[in-house]
C-alpha cells in the first residue's frame, strides 16, 4: 500500500496584508503579583507585571496596531505575533484545527495496535469488565495476527503496539511470540517499533522481565487505587488477598531499567488519601525513578456501571486533579499523562484509519473500552488470511465520521487545540453529554496555567 501524498503547505497562517486579530484561544488570569497569558493554540506561555499586560491589552484592543507603534509597544506587536496570541484577520482558526484535525486522522502516520493476548487476570476488581476463566490468544490466531500486523503496516512508518488485557502478565508467552513476529515486519520495512505494557504488577518479576526484554517493550504502566487501605480494599486477588506491597516492591526492582509510569486511580472515596500514596512513594525511593500520573475512575461501560456511585462528575475530579499535580510537582515526583502539552490533532487513535484493538479471539475493536463487548461494539475480525473483516460498518462508520467541529460547545472551547473533542466514546455512551469527555483542563485552566 503506498502512502498518500499530502500538499505541501508552508504556512496556514502567512500575513495577508489585511492587519491582525485577536486569536480565540488567548487566556489570562490574574495571580495577584502578575498576570499570566496562555495561548492554548501555539502554547505559548507569558508572563506580565500590571503595566505591561496593560499594553498587551492595547494592543489587542486596538486591533494589533500598525506600523506608527513605536518603542516598547512595537516590540510587544512583534511577541504576540510570534506567540500567536495576534493572528491573521483572514485567519478562521476552527477552519485550520478542523484541516490540521482530518488530515492528522487519515494520513496513514503509522500503525497503531491495542492488543489483549488474554482478558484473564488475576485480580479480582469490583469495577472490571475481564472474564477470570479467559483463555488466552491460540497459535492460529496469532498467525493471523501477524499477517494483519504486516499487511497493515506501511513500508518506513512506524508502529506502535500497547500489551493490555486482562492482564498480559498471564499469556507472556503470546506477548514474546507477537513481538517477534512484529519486530521482523519492521525490519524488513524498514520501520520503527514501539512497544508498551499495562499490567496490574502483581507477576511483573525476574521471569517476566526477561520476557519483556525479548519482546522490545521499554515502558510500563501500572495502577494503584490510591494509598495502601483503599488499594487492597479494590484491587485484591480473588481470594481476597491484598496486593499493594507486593506491586510496589515489583515496581521497584524494575524501574531503574524499564520506563514505570503509575497511573493513580482517583474516585470520591480515596481522593482525600492520596497524600499519603505520595508520602509511601517517596518513602520507598520512588519520587525520581517513576513518573506518576492521576487518573478519573469512570463508569466507561455498562461492565462498571455499577460503580457510578463512587465516580467523582467531571467537574469534581478537575478540580481534585489540579489540587494534586500541584501537590505531586512541589514534592518532586516526575509527571506523566497530558496537562499542558503540545496541540494535538486528535484526542484519540480510535477515530482514525490504522488504529486497532484486538482481543484474544483477533476480533477488531476501536476502543479498549469495549473489550468484552465485541459482539456488540466491535467493528469485525482478522481473516485467515490476516485481511481486516468487517462485520459491523455502522460502528465503523461511527468512530471514522466522528466530528468535534459539529458540536457548537467544542467550537466555542478555549481548549480545544488540546483535545479536539475529548473522549468521543465517553460522549457517545453518555447520550452525547460533552462534558463526561472533556479535557478536565477545560474546568481548570485558572488554577494550571
Amino acid at each position: 500500500m503506498r502512502a498518500a501524498v499530502l500538499p505541501v503547505v508552508q504556512s496556514f497562517e502567512a500575513e495577508s496584508g489585511d492587519g491582525y486579530k485577536p486569536s480565540h484561544y488567548n487566556f489570562f488570569v490574574d495571580k495577584g503579583d502578575m498576570i499570566w497569558g496562555i495561548n492554548f493554540r501555539s502554547m505559548a506561555l507569558i508572563r506580565l507585571d500590571r503595566e505591561r499586560y496593560q499594553q498587551v491589552m492595547h494592543v489587542l484592543d486596538e486591533g494589533a496596531g500598525g506600523p506608527s507603534d513605536a518603542g516598547s509597544l512595537h516590540d510587544v506587536r512583534a511577541d504576540l505575533i510570534k506567540g500567536k496570541f495576534l493572528i491573521p484577520k483572514s485567519l478562521d482558526e476552527i477552519e485550520l484545527l478542523r484541516t490540521k484535525h482530518w488530515t492528522n486522522r487519515f494520513a496513514h502516520n503509522g500503525l497503531t495496535l491495542i492488543i489483549a493476548p488474554t482478558l484473564r487476570c488475576n485480580f479480582a476488581c469490583e469495577y472490571c469488565y475481564v472474564d477470570l476463566n479467559a483463555n488466552k490468544m491460540k497459535l492460529e490466531d496469532r498467525v493471523k495476527l501477524g499477517k494483519f500486523f504486516d499487511k497493515k503496516l506501511v513500508p518506513g512508518k512506524s508502529a506502535s503496539i500497547v500489551w493490555t488485557g486482562g492482564d498480559p502478565s498471564l499469556a507472556m508467552d503470546v506477548v514474546e511470540d507477537l513481538s517477534l513476529r512484529f519486530h521482523a515486519a519492521c525490519v524488513r520495512k524498514s520501520s520503527l517499533y514501539g512497544a508498551s505494557l499495562i499490567t496490574n504488577g502483581y507477576l511483573l518479576h525476574d521471569e517476566m522481565r526477561e520476557h519483556l526484554r525479548k519482546s522490545k517493550i521499554t515502558s510500563l504502566q501500572v495502577s494503584l487505587d490510591g494509598s495502601q487501605e483503599f488499594h487492597d480494599g479494590s484491587r485484591y486477588l480473588p481470594n481476597g488477598k491484598p496486593t499493594y506491597e507486593t506491586i510496589l516492591r515489583n515496581v521497584a526492582d524494575t524501574c531503574d531499567e524499564f520506563k514505570v509510569f503509575l497511573r493513580i486511580n482517583v474516585d470520591a472515596a480515596n481522593r482525600s488519601r492520596i497524600p499519603n500514596l505520595l508520602d509511601d512513594l517517596e518513602a520507598r525511593g520512588l519520587t525520581s525513578r517513576v513518573y506518576i500520573y492521576f487518573a478519573h475512575v469512570d463508569d466507561v461501560n455498562e461492565n462498571s456501571a455499577g460503580y457510578n456511585g463512587k465516580c467523582l462528575s467531571t467537574r469534581e475530579y478537575a478540580e481534585t486533579e489540579t489540587v494534586l499535580l500541584r501537590l505531586a510537582t512541589e514534592r518532586g515526583f516526575r509527571m506523566g499523562g497530558r496537562v499542558l502539552t503540545n496541540p494535538r490533532y486528535t484526542f484519540c487513535g480510535a477515530n482514525s484509519l490504522n488504529y486497532y484493538v484486538v482481543d484474544s479471539k483477533v476480533n477488531l475493536l476501536k476502543c479498549y473500552h469495549d473489550f468484552g463487548t465485541a459482539d456488540k461494539h466491535g467493528i469485525g475480525h482478522i481473516g485467515e488470511d490476516g485481511s481486516e473483516i468487517v462485520t459491523n460498518p455502522y460502528n465503523l462508520m461511527k468512530w471514522l465520521g466522528w466530528d468535534p467541529f459539529t458540536i457548537d460547545e467544542c467550537r466555542d472551547c478555549k481548549v480545544l487545540p488540546q483535545c479536539m473533542g475529548g473522549c468521543s466514546h465517553k460522549i457517545m455512551n453518555s447520550g452525547m453529554n460533552i462534558e463526561k469527555g472533556c479535557l478536565k483542563l477545560r474546568f481548570s485552566m485558572e488554577e494550571i496555567v
